[in-house]
């Protein structure tokens, strides 16, 4: 089952294998980036900088880094990306002052906006399409190890360097250009066996390129829907998490607790999606687990505690398979040559629904607390999934 989730062939482990190392990369810069921040004299309340810096690369420019790619290919940029995150992440490592920090970590962003978008593109051309769920689940059951990899190793460096007296931030950053480093040996190697892509039904170089184009394609909104709205509800649990546990008197203990169960569940069903999709269909896959998710989300702002950890379990299923399935969705509905682009929609849409969401749960908090916040989340879910229901294609 393992095998299957992860793709099959030789090729396709080598791309995951290069994907886990940059996204564990990302993993380890992101926490060290604040703590790095704090040593250069940043007050605590101006960390929301670090967060804007990192986004608004992949705001302003991921539908231009998506046409690039379906116009140059997809491995150039994967490079360039592993040479930028490298390169970033060293001179965050000995950054001194706040601009240049800033700077460090929009270029930070961009690379991570780069390989993703390639990464994704590679898989939608170079898969047939009854693979797409299979190998879109697999990237991101990579992307999920890698953001569990990269905080335990830098945690480990950084900790052991402090206690040895040395620059524990630095030397965790210094990790993180290490690893990306490492992957650009394995996409050398991916792109001399390249083995090209692959032509779908879909393919027609006449069709329009426009964002609305895309956006009117079958099925698409609703799916980029689902997906800005499940990411943007899992950063509010994320958030809103440890609020709640202060709001009934949760230790810290707990609330992480709490939040590794969702993460492993997330995990685990990455790997069923295949089996899911064929028991039920896409569509129906959807929107029932959109529904459950709506429910598991919205039991956590009301059940004890012991249920607590059987919603969020349930929770982290539903939602992270939806990650995977819109990936697949909107590339098998983008045609070869607006591909890239497509999925780079997907991403500006996601980070602008991270910042939209969250800024609005904060206004909900301050009248309902953080019980109402998961709520309102629970309710935005099930909102999407009436949407795709409604407009969703059927097949």
């Amino acid at each position: 089952m393992i095998r299957r989730a992860l793709g099959g062939d030789r090729w396709f482990t080598g791309l995951l294998a290069g994907a886990t190392l940059l996204q564990s990369a990302s993993a380890v810069a992101r926490p060290m980036i604040s703590y790095r921040a704090l040593e250069i004299g940043m007050p605590p309340e101006t960390l929301g900088l670090v967060a804007t810096a990192f986004a608004i690369g992949p705001v302003i420019l991921a539908l231009w880094v998506g046409r690039r790619i379906d116009r140059h290919g997809p491995f150039a940029f994967l490079s360039a990306a592993a040479g930028l995150q490298a390169a970033s992440a060293v001179a965050l490592a000995f950054v001194t002052d706040t601009i240049t920090l800033l700077l460090g970590v929009a270029l930070l962003g961009l690379s991570q906006l780069v390989f993703v978008v390639a990464n994704q593109a590679l898989v939608g051309s170079r898969s047939r399409l009854e693979s797409y769920d299979e190998r879109f689940s697999g990237l991101s059951f990579v992307a999920s190890l890698g953001q569990l990899i990269g905080p335990a190793s830098a945690g480990v460096i950084a900790g052991t360097a402090l206690s040895a007296g040395g620059n524990g931030t630095g030397l965790a950053l210094l990790f993180g250009a290490t690893l990306s480093m490492l992957a650009l040996p394995v996409i050398v190697v991916l792109w001399q066996r390249d083995p090209g892509p692959v032509v779908v039904a879909n393919d027609d170089p006449d069709r329009p390129s426009s964002v609305w184009s895309i956006l009117r394609m079958p099925g698409m909104a609703p799916a980029m829907l689902a997906s800005l709205t499940v990411l943007s509800v899992i950063d509010v649990m994320v958030v809103y998490l440890p609020a709640l546990g202060e709001e009934r008197g949760l230790s810290v203990a707990v609330v992480g607790a709490l939040l590794s169960v969702r993460g492993a569940a997330s995990m685990v069903s990455r790997l069923a999606i295949a089996g899911l999709i064929r028991r039920f269909g896409r569509p129906r896959l959807m929107v029932g687990g959109l529904v459950v998710a709506a429910a598991a989300v919205v039991s956590l702002a009301v059940v004890p505690l012991p249920l607590m950890f059987v919603a969020m379990a349930v929770a982290g299923a539903t939602l992270g398979i939806m990650q995977p399935m819109t990936m697949s969705w909107v590339a098998a509905r983008a045609s070869a040559d607006v591909r890239g682009m497509a999925l780079s929609l997907r991403i500006t849409g996601n980070r602008a629904g991270q910042v939209v969401i969250p800024l609005a749960a904060g206004s909900v908090a301050a009248v309902t607390g953080a019980a109402g916040v998961l709520a309102a989340a629970g309710v935005a879910v099930a909102l999407s999934a009436a949407v795709v229901a409604i407009r969703r294609p059927e097949a």
